[in-house]
């Protein structure tokens, strides 16, 4: 939810950049954007990642054993894949920025829709993943099963020995 939270703060940022015609607005919001990116998105993104695995493998419903789960993980490594692509093109636009004069070109970098479409996609890919850790679709995986099965076949061994 912090991702969700922190991507969502940082469109509106994005869509001023790409209708401000000032270009020292525009060269100080390229700033302030690689500043929470690189300080508050980047970090949280990691940390979702981690934390959200780590947590899995300590509950009952595991990593690989719900499908929603699994869909999850990929959801979110393909977001923080396309925050790694887009931080690159951000600090780009962000040395760019610290520059005295800028040309034509160099405002065309900085007013890319590349800040807005990539913030978008990670926001939807990330919302999906939030929906499905809410709404938890039924599904388990072949791994899931046979866990399930051994776990089922192990307390009835255990229940005939008592």
């Amino acid at each position: 939810m912090g991702w969700l939270g922190s991507a969502a703060a940082y469109i509106p940022i994005g869509a001023y950049v790409l209708n401000n015609q000032d270009a020292d607005m525009v060269r100080a919001a390229i700033q302030i954007m690689s500043l929470i990116a690189n300080c508050i998105v980047v970090p949280v993104a990691f940390a979702s990642l981690l934390t959200g695995a780590a947590l899995s493998l300590g509950t009952r419903w595991g990593l690989l054993r719900h499908y929603w789960i699994f869909f999850k993980l990929l959801f979110t490594v393909v977001a923080v894949f396309m925050l790694v692509a887009y931080i690159q093109e951000l600090s780009h636009a962000a040395s760019i920025a610290v520059q005295s004069t800028l040309s034509s070109t160099d405002i065309s970098i900085l007013k890319d829709s590349i800040h807005i479409v990539h913030p978008g996609g990670g926001l939807l890919i990330v919302l999906v993943a939030a929906v499905l850790s809410v709404y938890k679709p039924k599904g388990m995986t072949r791994y899931g099963w046979r866990k399930q099965l051994e776990n089922k076949s192990s307390t009835e061994s255990g229940m005939r020995e008592v």
